[in-house]
């Protein structure tokens, strides 16, 4: 090998080796304080706040077809300039879909994720 060659390998190891940077699970998660409610239209209202500091940036709300399906990113509803957010969810006519609201590693925060709300029409 050329000494480029090696001196890059050898850089490249030592960063791999040596940096070991704070995987998601090890950080703080933020608080999502989130729900789904019947407004007075009898609209599904799926909303949240997210503490501390996610103000004016987005939540990536994710929607499932079955327990076992993948999720799928739907929308990113932006927060206003306390971190709250709320957007119009849906229910099939027969079945049920599954909700779920995310925010992601950032500012010294992992993943955060909200819980999974279950929509159905009765």
């Amino acid at each position: 090998m050329r000494p480029s060659t090696l001196l890059v390998a050898a850089l490249l190891a030592a960063l791999v080796t040596g940096f070991s940077p704070a995987y998601s699970a090890d950080l703080p998660k933020r608080a999502m304080n989130d729900e789904v409610f019947r407004n007075a239209k009898g609209w599904l209202i799926f909303k949240g706040d997210v503490e501390p500091g996610w103000e004016h940036r987005n939540v990536q709300v994710y929607k499932r077809l079955c327990k076992g399906c993948e999720w799928k990113l739907v929308k990113k509803v932006e927060t206003d300039a306390q971190g709250r957010w709320r957007t119009r969810v849906y229910a099939p006519r027969t079945g049920s879909w599954y909700w779920k609201g995310l925010v992601p590693k950032a500012g010294g925060y992992g993943r955060s994720v909200t819980q999974t709300w279950r929509t159905f029409v009765d």
